[in-house]
């Protein structure tokens, strides 16, 4: 999986419940989004229509590993691999009654066939349980209507890097008077 979790999510929502990729601009020329990842510093509640907000809460590795390899022009190669659970979050926000009434579309979405046909693509797994929380409230006394869907996600990453074989980098082994054996060092 090459291709963040939450892209492919905010992707999955965005298609299966039909949103459009933006509302338009704000009078200071803003764009509205509908749906986005946590954290990208944009404005919401700049509209009364639904908005959607994607996060990883949390993240837990359970499986960690390195593999090596010699590649066809004969450079070492160490692969990483790592496996993890991650708790999404999927906030609906919004001024009207959208956000009460279509916050049961998310955990269709994440079963729908066109997800089945992301994590067949990118190699990871939705669940289908989720759970979901009226939050409307939890920003004081404002008018918007909040709901929270959480899931997990499990998904795989994989990163490969040319490394030094053993007899490719130098070193010298020293003892207390001083150094004794320099190896594969330019002075050689």
């Amino acid at each position: 999986m090459q291709k963040s979790i939450e892209k492919i999510i905010v992707d999955i929502i965005k298609t299966c419940m039909d949103l459009p990729t933006n509302y338009g601009k704000t009078s200071k020329n803003d764009e509205i989004p509908s749906i986005m990842i946590y954290g990208q510093n944009i404005k919401l509640f700049n509209t009364d229509k639904l908005q959607v907000v994607v996060r990883t809460v949390s993240q837990r590795v359970w499986s960690n590993r390195n593999e090596y390899y010699t590649d066809k022009d004969g450079n070492y190669i160490e692969r990483q691999d790592i496996n993890e659970s991650r708790l999404m979050q999927v906030d609906l926000y919004s001024r009207n009654n959208d956000a009460r009434e279509r916050f049961w579309e998310v955990p269709m979405a994440l079963n729908s066939n066109y997800a089945k046909q992301q994590m067949d693509k990118y190699n990871f797994k939705l669940s289908t349980i989720t759970t979901s929380n009226n939050t409307t409230g939890i920003d004081g006394g404002s008018d918007v209507n909040r709901f929270t869907v959480t899931f997990t996600a499990l998904t795989h990453q994989y990163k490969e890097t040319q490394i030094d074989y053993y007899d490719k980098f130098s070193f010298t082994l020293d003892d207390e008077q001083g150094q004794f054996y320099p190896s594969n060092s330019e002075e050689e």
